[in-house]
């Protein structure tokens, strides 16, 4: 979770989690050589209750000497119109906030103070809504390489007890026993019963199962994103031909989750696509026809199947299926110079590259995240261009002493013509060093003499 010298922002609403995550990372702030800044978000639904509670973090902020930021929102004016609860529009504008100051403040990670408790809790509200195997891992430890919970296996207990012995004061929320609130109805109410009626340790059991799901769903992830490889299929294109006689080899749970990563990509962030949508697609996608057979889904995408391919795109507002068959062009060319550290959006396939100097990170480390590049960057001639791919363009693959065309490298990964020219290449002023999310140049690679490495990902 963390590395020596993160800038962390520290997400304090004041109650007990919170402030003993804070006093947590102040006593490894010296060993990690951390530099912490607090954030507080005022819901605007307390009134005077909630004001204290932002006075409170700013003091005990202030006495630690450390910055504090804090913003007020007005929740119940947000919910308006958006047939949302307010517990939900809270939690988006929660992280909202926390992304924001993090972006201004030039923080790497994020702290929140979600234990053992908020963990079982996830688990059983995503159960009772009938959440598929995403839901059933509950609260990341990690997520996005950003957000941090370092308190996730810790008991309400254990952070009471801690507080206790370091002398540390904190806010209790009076909502937190508010009946309203799905949450509280599930901590207070049904989990005691569980407790008392069918397991003591309930807490316990609904954290070990998180755990089991969370390792095997990162797993299946990662089979997905190997087949979506293979098949030189980016999640995000505007367009994705998916080869259905070998979508349908595959096992239907392999199939659900391919379609499901493919449609979420496509979709606005935030909005759903449920079970029915993906049970749509996959019957579809098994419905024998000659002719070309379509299906509408939410946020103008657009399933189609003809013949041995299955087509996921988005429709503009106007645009009618006839339209969009005929819409065919290839991507135009693009071509950005990026700096060291730093990040560049490319709007043509809407992904972000990250590219970052650092230590030699070992073997190990780099055979951990393989959709991660690491480059050697003494071996490496600036300017640095991200671009897609031009005729003539020629790799020195991983592994291999001499070069190899582009166009016969798409050829032998089978990745289609009208998807070669997403693919992101980095470009120095000698040739292509790495094609995004598919592999480096030989003249880059890292070895033990490498001191310094380029670390680039596309997310």
């Amino acid at each position: 979770m963390l590395t020596r010298g993160d800038h962390l922002i520290v997400a304090v609403s004041g109650g007990p989690d919170s402030v003993a995550l804070l006093r947590a990372l102040i006593l490894l702030s010296s060993e990690y050589q951390l530099h912490l800044t607090t954030a507080h978000l005022n819901h605007g639904l307390r009134g005077t209750e909630a004001e204290e509670e932002e006075n409170f973090v700013r003091r005990i902020s202030h006495t630690l000497g450390i910055t504090c930021i804090c913003k007020t929102v007005d929740i119940r004016m947000l919910q308006i119109g958006k047939g949302r609860s307010l517990e939900e529009i809270g939690r988006e504008e929660r992280y909202r906030f926390l992304n924001e100051t993090a972006e201004a403040c030039g923080a790497r990670k994020i702290a929140t103070g979600h234990h053992r408790g908020d963990q079982a809790e996830t688990v059983l509200i995503n159960l009772i809504r009938g959440s598929g195997i995403a839901g059933l891992k509950g609260i990341a430890p990690v997520r996005d390489d950003r957000i941090i919970r370092p308190l996730l296996d810790v008991s309400r207990g254990e952070i009471l007890e801690f507080l206790n012995r370091e002398g540390f004061a904190y806010r209790v929320d009076s909502s937190n026993t508010d009946p309203i609130y799905l949450r509280n109805r599930i901590r207070n109410g049904l989990i005691p019963d569980l407790e008392a009626s069918y397991n003591p340790r309930i807490v316990t059991g609904l954290c070990h199962m998180a755990e089991i799901v969370r390792r095997e769903d990162d797993y299946l992830q990662n089979v997905v994103r190997q087949i979506l490889h293979g098949w030189g299929i980016i999640p995000g294109a505007d367009e994705i031909h998916l080869p259905t006689r070998a979508f349908l080899e595959f096992h239907e749970a392999i199939q659900g989750r391919i379609i499901k990563c493919l449609i979420e990509a496509a979709i606005p962030s935030g909005k759903a696509i449920g079970f029915r949508h993906i049970e749509a697609v996959l019957t579809l996608s098994r419905t024998p026809s000659h002719k070309r057979i379509s299906l509408d889904l939410p946020c103008q995408i657009c399933v189609e199947r003809e013949e041995d391919t299955l087509r996921i795109g988005r429709r503009g507002p106007r645009q009618t299926r006839r339209d969009k068959r005929k819409d065919t062009m290839l991507p135009a060319d693009y071509s950005y110079p990026i700096n060291i550290p730093g990040s560049v959006y490319i709007p043509e396939i809407d992904r972000h590259i990250h590219i970052e100097l650092i230590d030699n990170p070992g073997l190990l480390a780099m055979k951990s995240a393989p959709r991660v590049a690491f480059l050697d960057n003494a071996r490496i001639f600036p300017p640095l261009i991200l671009r897609n791919t031009r005729p003539g363009d020629r790799i020195e693959p991983l592994g291999m002493a001499e070069t190899k065309k582009m166009k016969s490298y798409f050829i032998d990964r089978k990745i289609p013509r009208e998807c070669r020219g997403r693919i992101p290449l980095l470009v120095d002023s000698r040739s292509i060093i790495w094609i995004a999310d598919e592999l480096i140049s030989n003249r880059v690679k890292v070895t033990e003499q490498t001191k310094h490495v380029l670390r680039a990902e596309m997310v």
